[in-house]
């Protein structure tokens, strides 16, 4: 059986990204779409990856990163 390829263009409109953000957290668990929604935008993972994540795979694993830029 094939499997028919959907075309899904990303959001740009950061206004319409906060709005469905925002939209989220009405439901029953907004806060968990929510985590989700938000950790895929700010991470560029597909769905399927976040959903697979587990906490040990990301606990003590921040790394956060600073340069200094000078003129």
């Amino acid at each position: 059986m094939t499997q028919k390829m959907i075309n899904v263009k990303p959001i740009k409109d950061k206004e319409v990204l906060k709005s469905f953000s925002n939209e989220l957290l009405k439901n029953k668990h907004g806060q968990r779409d929510y985590t989700i929604f938000v950790f895929g935008v700010f991470t560029g993972l597909r769905i399927s990856d976040i959903l697979t994540l587990k906490v040990n795979d990301v606990k003590g694993k921040l790394k956060i990163e600073t340069y200094k830029i000078q003129n």
